[in-house]
């Protein structure tokens, strides 16, 4: 795998990133990684995923929207991050993201959101009708259904409390039905 860390321009800040390609072989086609609320390029799916895909043929872009993490700063003081981005300037990332995977050859990827970035990715499918396949990732489950039993797992739900964890081997779904029509999705991802 191939990985070289990308700076996608925007009218503010830069969409910051990782483009991840397969060693050796024919590309099957790219994936676009959609990152959840206050998260980044460099933790959960976009992090995990990449190695894997990259290994039965696809490339992918893994990118920081405006409003990854929750507050930080860059060369200056001026603060930035998921407690000022709108989802105006969510929706207009993504699409600059895409657009950066055309000007590369890759006119559809398969689009993948995580958590708020799940709900991102069914916005951008819905407004890219050519995208092959959306597949929603939500890593871990909610809190529990009764309140009262939350404190009582709570030091155990978190997968990083867990002793031994480590991120679940990609086990892709995808549901590429829309109304109006179907789209194939691609090798190695199984359709609902």
């Amino acid at each position: 795998m191939r990985a070289t860390l990308v700076s996608i321009p925007t009218d503010t800040q830069p969409l910051d990133g990782v483009f991840y390609e397969p060693a050796s072989g024919a590309i099957a086609g790219a994936v676009l990684l959609f990152h959840g609320n206050t998260m980044n390029f460099y933790v959960g799916a976009p992090r995990f995923l990449p190695p894997r895909l990259t290994q039965i043929g696809f490339a992918c872009l893994a990118f920081n929207r405006r409003g990854h993490d929750i507050l930080g700063i860059r060369d200056s003081r001026a603060a930035e991050g998921a407690a000022f981005q709108t989802t105006r300037e969510a929706i207009a990332d993504n699409r600059t993201a895409a657009e950066w995977l055309v000007a590369r050859g890759f006119p559809h990827p398969v689009v993948v959101g995580h958590s708020n970035g799940g709900l991102l990715a069914v916005r951008h499918a819905a407004d890219h009708s050519a995208t092959p396949a959306l597949v929603l990732a939500r890593i871990w489950s909610p809190a529990p259904a009764r309140p009262d039993s939350w404190r009582a797992t709570a030091s155990t739900r978190s997968p990083r409390r867990r002793e031994g964890w480590s991120p679940p081997a990609v086990a892709v779904s995808s549901c590429s039905c829309r109304a109006g029509g179907t789209s194939p999705a691609p090798p190695a991802f199984s359709t609902c």
